[in-house]
């Protein structure tokens, strides 16, 4: 699978989320004390954008609604049949790369 610079850490603040469209996929991606990770952006409940919400933790809450995903693995806190698709990452010099 190729991989795609989106950014430098630095773009991210800790504890929050940035969204980038990567070969016509949304992909919200965030900073977790340092830790970078990507999931789906497009919330399953009501479409809303989850890198544009509130992050504690591991947990990602959607804007919208108020449904929870964690970051790590993409599971939903709402409810366990649904699931996000969580993406690799790695940083190197400070680059942020997302496997796609």
């Amino acid at each position: 699978m190729p991989e795609h610079i989106v950014g430098k850490t630095s773009d991210i603040d800790e504890g929050t989320g940035k969204t980038f469209t990567i070969e016509g996929q949304t992909i919200a991606v965030f900073n977790k004390s340092g830790e970078i990770f990507a999931i789906e952006d497009t919330c399953k409940h009501k479409g809303g954008s989850l890198g544009e919400g509130e992050l504690d933790g591991d947990t990602i809450t959607c804007p919208l609604h108020g449904w929870q995903y964690n970051i790590t693995n993409g599971e939903c806190l709402m409810n366990p049949q649904v699931k996000m698709k969580n993406f690799s990452v790695k940083v190197e010099n400070g680059e942020i790369s997302v496997e796609v």
